[in-house]
């Protein structure tokens, strides 16, 4: 069976974030896929130290929860990373997470993951204007492409909710998630 995973960087479960990230994964899992959620805020782990022990061995010195996290980037087939936008950036959460990552590459910075897996990207801001942040994605994703070869195949935008969850009130962008999730494995 293949295996969607769910990166979550919002600290609030039920926010924003979390109602579209979990809509991309009912369609995923209508398709036929396992799916499973990390909630970064919920993980203990310390940021990269820089020790560099990651460029000569394929391991992080640092024994934390990302241990076993790394263990299911390598399982997934497919991911979504969701995240609002705090200060005109993901959370630092997700860019603590990310920093973390640094390990699944080599010293010449090729991945260690198998590539060619597919990714949906999904914001929340309280700015109204969905193009607002697209530099984030943009951003993003070029991380995800070069240092673990992976492809975006859609962006999804909860734009102009303040209130936690109400997007979900979004019919369309519903139908947008659960198309992404669908078509994920694809």
């Amino acid at each position: 069976m293949m295996k969607v995973l769910a990166i979550v960087g919002s600290p609030r479960k039920n926010g924003n974030t979390d109602v579209v990230v979990q809509k991309v994964l009912e369609g995923a899992a209508e398709a036929g896929a396992e799916t499973e959620t990390i909630y970064i805020n919920d993980l203990d782990f310390k940021a990269c130290q820089g020790c560099g022990l990651c460029n000569v061995m394929a391991d992080c010195k640092l024994k934390d929860d990302m241990t076993d996290v790394y263990k299911k980037l390598e399982e997934a087939d497919a991911f979504v990373f969701g995240s609002p936008i705090y200060f005109d950036q993901f959370t630092g959460q997700m860019r603590s997470f990310l920093d973390r990552c640094y390990a699944l590459v080599d010293a010449e910075l090729k991945p260690r993951l198998p590539v060619g897996k597919n990714a949906v990207l999904v914001r929340a801001q309280g700015d109204p204007n969905g193009s607002m942040y697209e530099n984030v994605f943009d951003e993003f994703g070029n991380i995800l492409k070069l240092f673990f070869g992976m492809t975006v195949t859609d962006r999804l935008v909860a734009a102009g909710y303040d209130l936690p969850g109400s997007a979900r009130k979004d019919a369309e962008l519903m139908e947008q998630a659960k198309q992404a999730g669908l078509h994920l494995l694809d």
